[in-house]
């Protein structure tokens, strides 16, 4: 009796213990996302902590919201100019998680430029219409060299920012 009692602890003890092992080796695979590849240069965006306020008829309203976009080249050029669209809800009533019924998702574009001394490393932008971001996509870029790259569908090469806000 008391080995049976013994057999089953040994044998409920194991079964977590097999869940937790891997089944084909401890090999780990890292891939980029589909859109990431067709990309010519890293792309990130960060949320801008700083949301201002106007005021009209004694009423505060946003004014939009922003990013701080960072390139890094994967070639060795030097970004010279970009060109991209921000994606996200304006005002009104926004319910997180979106949904495709909550609101209609509109855009804006933007046009940086830098130069061979000063190429694009960091920059800020700001919407004047989307308070909500959800999407930057890259649709156009200059290197140092003269040469250009051109999305050739869309979404080629967008990125979702960082959910997090550094707040000072």
């Amino acid at each position: 009796m008391r080995s049976s009692i013994l057999f089953a602890l040994l044998l409920a003890a194991s079964v977590p213990a097999a869940a937790q092992s891997p089944l084909g080796g401890s090999r780990s695979e890292v891939r980029l996302p589909p859109e990431q590849m067709a990309c010519p240069v890293h792309l990130s965006a960060d949320r801008h902590a700083g949301i201002v306020y106007r005021e009209v008829d004694r009423k505060q309203i946003p004014n939009a919201d922003g990013l701080v976009l960072h390139f890094t080249d994967t070639h060795n050029l030097k970004v010279v100019s970009a060109d991209v669209t921000v994606y996200g809800y304006s005002g009104g009533v926004i319910a997180k998680p979106f949904t495709a019924s909550s609101t209609k998702e509109i855009s804006e574009e933007f046009h940086l430029s830098g130069s061979a001394e000063r190429p694009l490393v960091s920059q800020a932008i700001g919407t004047a219409k989307i308070l909500s971001i959800t999407t930057v996509e890259l649709t156009r870029v200059t290197f140092s060299d003269g040469t250009v790259w051109e999305r050739s569908a869309p979404g080629e090469c967008r990125i979702a920012p960082s959910p997090f806000v550094l707040v000072k």
